[in-house]
């Protein structure tokens, strides 16, 4: 299934009301989500866990801390990307996918904003 901007709006409501909201602001995590998928190379697919295979590497995404910090300093999309590159040469292996690790407003969209700039699943 390929990642729409009505789904991300439905996965932003979802996850506010199943997270009481907690898990950031749901706003800036679906606009940021909608156009990391407007700009990717190739579209974003959510895929079964029938379809991970065993010797991927999987690595959840998130952002940590006081959501309110962005209220001083604003998001910026290519943080999550630096982390997930980072992590790549660590152990020199290619992440494969990605999965929140929360349900939340904004946490739950940064799955789809990072495999958006990595042109992964």
């Amino acid at each position: 299934m390929i990642f729409n901007d009505q789904m991300i709006d439905d996965i932003a409501l979802g996850a506010t009301v199943l997270g009481t909201g907690g898990g950031g602001d749901p706003y800036s995590g679906a606009l940021m989500a909608k156009v990391a998928i407007a700009n990717a190379e190739k579209p974003v697919e959510l895929i079964s866990l029938d379809e991970v295979n065993d010797d991927w590497m999987t690595v959840p995404s998130s952002m940590i801390g006081a959501p309110t910090v962005a209220i001083e300093k604003l998001n910026s999309q290519d943080q999550m990307l630096v982390a997930f590159e980072a992590m790549e040469q660590a152990v020199g292996e290619r992440i494969e996918a990605t999965f929140p690790i929360e349900v939340g407003g904004f946490n739950s969209l940064i799955p789809i904003l990072v495999a958006a700039q990595k042109g992964s699943q």
